[in-house]
């Protein structure tokens, strides 16, 4: 998605009305979680989500609770193919 995909995402969620809930797919994982966009806590060029829950790459996910969670994780924007910003992020255990 080039290098200003970062950008991208945040104009997303600030369009959005402040969502910060949002599904990231990389070429080998999508994660879901919630943007972290504060200025002290970002690296260039990364992706910060907290509360991040990790699937199989396009995988009908149900956010088990088998799958990976993280507090922080840390996406490299040049990894990200593409994003969606959720109105309502639900996970079923």
């Amino acid at each position: 998605m080039g290098t200003e995909i970062l950008e991208k995402i945040y104009k997303a969620s600030d369009m959005a009305g402040g969502v910060k809930d949002i599904v990231v797919f990389t070429q080998s994982f999508k994660a879901f979680g919630s943007i972290v966009n504060d200025s002290k806590d970002n690296f260039k060029h990364i992706l910060t989500l907290k509360n991040a829950t990790i699937c199989h790459h396009f995988d009908e996910c149900s956010c088990n609770i088998e799958s990976p969670k993280y507090e922080w994780l840390n996406i490299n924007e040049e990894k990200i193919i593409a994003f969606s910003i959720l109105g309502y992020l639900t996970c079923q255990n």
